[in-house]
């Protein structure tokens, strides 16, 4: 009878472990591997952390500044189109992005339904590790109310430029304000490579503009005395 119990044990033990084994999600490719860490919260996948904030970083710059590359334009683009509810999604997300999402998904605790879990442990550690003492009080008191929103924390970040050297608040406004709100597309017909940025081609063919050579006038030759020798 012991043995019987044991087998059904192992049985169920096994099917729990393949089972998160299917849920966990991996990420074929980090194209952001060689760019400095973001967060460092001992959360497992700090890597995956880092290239959500880079993918995103991309996506908003190829989007909104792609000539430019000018990142705190884009941030600022960007969030601006939250505030209105103009982001077009659907013409901002890379595959590459898509791929990173698919795995953050995976990791349950990210999540509260559709929105992104402000008391799991990730979530908190991004925002104590936050350098903008004022944004983390608001951030707070709205977390602490549970009143928190994303279109009410992003009006406050339009007058800050502190994204633009704050990994761990780049990464909150990435989770935030980019993948949790990447829950409500329908990716099913989308083409999503041609939100790829086109490399600009050189026309090796065209000759530079040749610069005309101004002619100097003449010297005039002075003498001991003063006058001029035409």
């Amino acid at each position: 009878m012991n043995t019987r119990i044991f087998k059904i044990a192992l049985v169920v033990i096994m099917a729990v472990n393949l089972s998160c084994k299917k849920s966990e999600a991996k990420l074929s490719e980090f194209k952001y591997a060689d760019q400095p860490n973001a967060v460092a919260c001992k959360s497992g996948y700090d890597d995956l952390l880092k290239e959500a904030l880079y993918a995103f970083e991309s996506d908003i710059l190829n989007k909104y500044d792609q000539k430019g590359q000018n990142k705190l334009r884009a941030y600022r683009a960007y969030i601006s189109n939250v505030i209105s509810n103009r982001t077009e999604l659907e013409k901002t997300v890379t595959p590459h992005t898509k791929a990173v999402f698919d795995v953050l998904k995976s990791k349950t605790e990210l999540w509260d339904g559709n929105h992104l879990n402000y008391n799991s442990v990730v979530v908190s550690c991004i925002l104590e590790n936050m350098m903008d003492k004022g944004l983390k009080q608001s951030l707070n008191s709205l977390i602490t109310t549970n009143s928190m929103r994303s279109e009410l924390f992003a009006a406050p970040l339009r007058s800050s430029t502190s994204y633009a050297r704050d990994t761990y608040l780049a990464t909150f406004v990435a989770l935030d304000l980019y993948y949790s709100k990447l829950n409500t597309v329908d990716f099913t017909n989308l083409d999503l490579s041609a939100n790829i940025a086109k490399a600009q081609p050189i026309d090796f063919n065209k000759k530079p503009t040749a610069t005309p050579i101004q002619e100097k006038a003449p010297t005039k030759e002075v003498d001991h005395t003063g006058h001029n020798h035409d």
